[in-house]
C-alpha cells in the first residue's frame, strides 16, 4: 500500500480572522501525488473560495497534483522556504533531508504566507499568532547567525526565528510586529561580501523610482548590521486581529514545476495574465517594467516564486514586487549574463533587445515599450547617486557596478 499522509486545509476567508475547514489534502510522498478534497459544508458556503484559485476551482472535480512532489501550488506557496526548513528541522532536531513535505506544511505556523492553513485534526484550533516585537530583533539575529554557523540555538529563539515566511528564498529572515503592522525582517547571511540588505533597500526604492510598485520598507541597524524591513502585504491588522490575503506565485499560477526552468518565461506569464482576471493593461505594463529592471540591476533571481499575486473573491491582482538584489558578478566573469525567466525569442539572454523583442505578448506595441524602457533606462543610469544618497558604502556600490552596465548599452 502507497505510503500515505492526510492533512486538513483550513482557509481563512475574507474579512475573517477565524480559519474554516476546507477540505482534506493527502499526500502521497513516495510517488509524488498529491489529492484533494473539499468538504461538503464548505462548499454549501456562500462565501466560500478555492484554496488554490488556479488548480482546485470550486464546481470542479479536484485533479491529483503531480508537480513539485505532489504539492499543490498555494500549498507549496504556503510551506517554508529554504530558511524556513532550516529552522524548523532545527527545532525538531533532524535533518531537513529527512523530514516529510507534510512536516513543513503542518509546522508551519500563523506566519506563514497566504490565507491556508494545515492542520492534523478538525478541532487542532488556532495556530498561535507571536511574532515578535521588532525590540527582540538583536536577539532574532543572533540566533540566526548561530543557526548558519550551525552552533546550537536556544529553544525560545527558535521559536522566534519560526516566525518566518515562504515569500522569497535562503536568505535568513524573521516576521515581526511593528507600528500594528508585520514586517519580514531580511538579515545578512554567513559568507556574503556586501552590505546585501542594505543594496536591496537602496534597489527597490530604485525600481520604484520606475514605475514599480514596491511594499514599504525601512531599513534599521541592530549593533553593528544593517536589517531590511519589508512590510508585509498579505496581512492587515484588525481589532479582531490579523486579517490574511490569499498568495500565489507566479510559479504556482502558471503551474511549473521548480525543477523544469525551461519552462519558465515573462510572455507565458503575461498570456496566463491575459487569459485570466489580470487582463488589466497597467498589470501587464507593470510585468514588463519588472522584467526589464532585472535586466537593467542584473537580478537573477528573478525565478517565478520570487513573482507573486494576490488573490480573493474578485480574483487575482499582481503583488508588490520583492526579492530585488543585483547579482555581483566574480572578478573575471564577462558582462553577459542570463535571468532565471525567458524574455523574448533569444530566451533567457539578458539584453533590453530581447526584453523588447515580444513586447506585444505584454499588450504593449513596440513604439510604447521603446518610450517605456528608455524612461527606466535613464532613471536606473542614476543609481550611483541613489545608493549614495541611500549610503550605499564605496565597496559595495563597485562591488555591484558591473550590474548596472545594461543602462549604458545600446540596443
Amino acid at each position: 500500500m502507497a505510503h500515505e499522509l492526510k492533512a486538513y486545509v483550513f482557509i481563512y476567508l475574507p474579512g475573517e480572522t477565524v480559519a474554516v475547514p476546507a477540505g482534506i489534502f493527502t499526500h502521497y510522498p513516495d510517488d509524488g501525488i498529491g489529492r484533494f478534497a473539499y468538504g461538503l459544508r464548505y462548499l454549501e458556503r456562500p462565501n466560500a473560495l478555492p484554496v488554490d484559485p488556479v488548480a482546485l476551482q470550486l464546481g470542479v472535480t479536484p485533479r491529483d497534483a503531480t508537480t513539485n512532489g505532489g504539492l499543490y501550488g498555494a500549498f507549496r506557496d504556503a510551506s517554508p522556504d529554504y530558511w524556513g526548513r532550516l529552522v524548523i528541522a532545527a527545532e525538531l532536531k533532524s535533518p531537513p533531508e529527512s523530514l516529510e513535505e507534510m512536516d513543513f506544511l503542518l509546522h508551519g505556523n500563523a506566519s506563514r504566507v497566504g490565507c491556508l492553513d494545515f492542520r492534523v485534526s478538525l478541532d487542532q484550533g488556532e495556530p498561535e499568532s507571536r511574532p515578535p516585537a521588532f525590540q527582540s530583533l538583536a536577539d532574532i539575529l543572533e540566533a540566526a547567525t548561530q543557526l548558519q554557523q550551525g552552533e546550537p540555538v536556544r529553544h525560545d529563539l527558535l521559536q522566534l526565528l519560526e516566525q518566518g515566511t515562504s515569500i522569497g528564498g535562503a536568505r535568513p529572515k524573521c516576521t515581526v510586529e511593528l507600528d500594528d503592522a508585520l514586517w519580514i525582517a531580511k538579515f545578512p547571511a554567513r559568507g556574503d561580501t556586501v552590505n546585501f540588505p542594505r543594496i536591496e533597500y537602496a534597489t527597490i526604492l530604485l525600481a520604484k523610482a520606475c514605475g514599480i510598485t514596491v511594499p514599504e520598507l525601512r531599513l534599521v541597524t541592530v549593533g553593528d548590521k544593517d536589517v531590511l524591513l519589508i512590510q508585509r502585504f498579505d496581512r492587515r491588522k484588525t481589532p479582531a486581529g490579523y486579517q490574511r490575503f490569499g498568495f500565489l506565485s507566479a510559479l504556482s499560477l502558471m503551474e511549473w514545476d521548480e525543477r523544469d526552468r525551461t519552462q519558465w518565461s515573462y510572455p507565458a506569464l503575461a498570456d496566463k495574465m491575459r487569459a485570466t482576471t489580470l487582463a488589466q493593461p497597467d498589470e501587464l505594463n507593470e510585468l514588463f517594467r519588472r522584467m526589464v529592471f532585472n535586466v537593467l540591476c542584473r537580478n537573477t533571481d528573478d525565478h517565478p516564486r520570487n513573482h507573486g499575486f494576490l488573490w480573493n473573491k474578485d480574483g487575482l491582482s499582481l503583488s508588490p514586487a520583492y526579492d530585488i538584489v543585483p547579482t555581483p558578478a566574480r572578478p573575471g566573469i564577462g558582462t553577459d549574463f542570463s535571468l532565471s525567466m525567458s524574455l523574448g525569442y533569444r530566451g533567457r539572454e539578458a539584453t533590453l533587445a530581447n526584453a523588447m523583442s515580444l513586447s506585444a505578448r505584454f499588450g504593449l506595441p513596440h513604439k510604447e515599450a521603446l518610450l517605456i524602457v528608455e524612461e527606466m533606462r535613464v532613471g536606473v543610469k542614476t543609481w550611483e547617486e541613489h545608493f549614495t544618497s541611500h549610503s550605499v558604502s564605496s565597496a559595495d556600490t563597485e562591488a555591484v557596478r558591473a550590474c548596472f552596465m545594461s543602462a549604458d548599452a545600446g540596443f
